[in-house]
């Protein structure tokens, strides 16, 4: 006759496991693989309901808001539509340049960063004397600049695509710097005794335990490439978003100018969000990512 064993776990709830189930460890590890799963399904679902509600009180409060305003200073939800729709044909083009110059800005910033945050990170020499200067350069506010590498560049793409890489540079410059440095002096001895080249301990060893430094300064990198393409965008006020914006602007049609913002918001958002998700491709694919994640 078959014995019917009983999860002890789940006996006072009544869950029988069935009737010839071994209570191996890959039972019970299966069985908390399904509780686990179950239990990020609901989080993700509480998490969405939770973004869901934020953003309907965003908008409310906006509609509230321009409810006590004329259009031309505060136009709601509706009217920004309606001017995107207007719009749509000069912000399309508008977003594609500005988007354009992200990329290229934000890759030249990071390449940049990346080759001289190497270099000072394995140099004490080095970052002893640049790492003040690189402090001060940071603490230049890139925006100040802007006038001026129009002046120089012109009105076209590469004053953008120049303010965006020297906004970019830094963060890449420092994670890398300081996750260069964080290496791990057993396995450093290891690659010098195994008689490891200075360049094979930089990619084999270096480079990769760096990686999750580097990914967070590619994430701050886009963000400010982002911001310093529509400063530039303001002053120079041909081509992008931040032209479109001030071209609302300056005809009192603030419907369009929301409209625009509105769509450099999720301009930014996808590049964010590309950059969290090129993180976790890169981590996992080197195994860098906790097991706790």
């Amino acid at each position: 006759m078959a014995r019917r064993l009983v999860d002890p776990g789940a006996s006072a709830a009544g869950a029988p496991v069935a009737a010839g189930t071994a209570a191996t460890a890959e039972y019970w590890m299966a069985r908390e693989g399904r509780a686990a799963a179950a239990r990020a399904r609901r989080e993700r679902l509480a998490h969405t309901g939770a973004r869901l509600l934020v953003l309907a009180a965003v908008l409310g409060l906006w509609q509230v808001l321009a409810s006590r305003y004329d259009v031309t200073l505060v136009p709601g939800p509706a009217q920004t539509y309606a001017g995107l729709r207007r719009g749509w044909p000069l912000i399309a083009r508008a977003a594609v340049d500005t988007s354009l110059e992200i990329a290229l800005g934000f890759a030249a910033g990071a390449l940049i960063g990346l080759i001289l945050g190497s270099l000072v990170g394995q140099s004490q020499l080095a970052e002893g004397i640049l790492h003040p200067y690189l402090i001060a350069y940071q603490a230049v506010p890139k925006v100040g600049l802007a006038p001026m590498i129009v002046l120089l560049l012109g009105f076209g793409l590469w004053p953008k695509v120049a303010l965006a890489a020297l906004a970019a540079a830094f963060p890449m410059l420092e994670n890398t710097m300081v996750g260069v440095q964080r290496v791990d002096e057993d396995s450093a001895r290891l690659f010098a005794g195994l008689g490891a080249s200075p360049t094979q301990t930089y990619v084999k060893l270096r480079l990769i335990s760096a990686l999750p430094s580097i990914m967070a300064g590619v994430r701050v990198a886009v963000v400010l490439a982002t911001v310093s393409v529509v400063v530039t965008e303001f002053v120079a006020g041909r081509i992008g978003l931040g032209a479109v914006m001030m071209l609302g602007y300056a005809q009192l049609d603030t419907p369009l100018v929301f409209a625009a913002l509105v769509v450099l918001t999720a301009v930014g958002l996808a590049y964010y969000f590309a950059a969290v998700g090129l993180e976790a491709l890169v981590l996992r694919w080197f195994n860098l990512i906790p097991s706790t994640r």
